[in-house]
């Protein structure tokens, strides 16, 4: 997107009409002027421009490029992925009955839903139990970048507990249609992207919200570069990461959302 200025009494005003124009909120903000006193008419004059957004795999615009530049994203996708991999924990694994058991609860949520699907174990990667779910409405299931997904996988480690204990080492995990893979390189690709850009113009961009896990995926995803920091921002489990230039002034511009 291209940058626009916007103007108003307050920052406030010049950003509500900012999300009043494009329609969305997910912007940055820079304050390029602020003038008016105490008796004088004030006014603000910003610039915004689009907030960077995790691409969703599921749309679209999540296929890699033709060039060379897509193919080396694609390797270092794949290269940090096995950097970040956590290391294999032996632990046994859980009895039939809590598979079972498991299979058969998120089989219930996904028909109190509204749809139909089975889910059985493919896997086990450590204290992980992988589940794979086959649906004809997967789509659904995945939501807007796995939301939905996300929130089922929630509810299964908290139905896990209740079966096997509070002290279980096990720990769900959701899948469908490789859902996950594709949206851990759709991550790591856009890390390199934002911390490139970071790099050349010597500022930071601000991502938006990601869980525990996509936070850790994008800070090991460019932890070994020696010309971007990264840092989470913001409270609660959705917390947002920071990439910044090195010796780049942060207060050079203001991120919002």
């Amino acid at each position: 997107m291209t940058a626009m200025e916007f103007e108003g009494r307050t920052e406030r005003e010049a950003v509500a009409k900012a999300a009043a124009e494009l329609g969305s909120e997910s912007f940055d903000v820079e304050v390029l002027e602020k003038t008016g006193g105490l008796f004088g008419r004030s006014k603000v004059r910003i610039r915004v421009r689009a907030l960077t957004a995790i691409p969703d795999p599921m749309g679209s615009g999540d296929s890699v490029s033709n060039g060379n530049n897509g193919k080396n994203r694609k390797s270092r996708s794949q290269e940090t992925r096995k950097i970040v991999k956590e290391p294999e924990v032996p632990v046994e694994p859980p009895s039939e009955d809590v598979l079972k058991a498991i299979s058969a609860f998120v089989e219930g949520m996904i028909e109190r839903m509204g749809f139909t699907g089975t889910a059985s174990q493919k896997d086990q990667d450590g204290a992980k139990l992988i589940f794979e779910i086959t649906s004809e409405s997967s789509n659904i299931l995945i939501g807007k970048k796995g939301k939905n997904l996300d929130a089922l996988q929630l509810l299964a480690n908290v139905y896990l507990n209740r079966v096997a204990g509070d002290e279980t080492p096990w720990r769900v995990v959701l899948d469908t249609e490789g859902y996950r893979a594709r949206r851990e390189d759709s991550l790591v690709r856009m890390a390199h992207r934002v911390a490139d850009e970071a790099a050349r113009t010597r500022s930071s961009r601000l991502l938006e919200p990601m869980n525990p896990f996509e936070r850790r995926l994008v800070h090991t995803a460019i932890n070994d570069r020696d010309d971007v920091v990264t840092k989470s921002e913001g409270d609660g489990l959705y917390k947002r990461v920071r990439i910044m230039a090195k010796g780049a002034s942060r207060g050079r511009s203001r991120n919002r959302r």
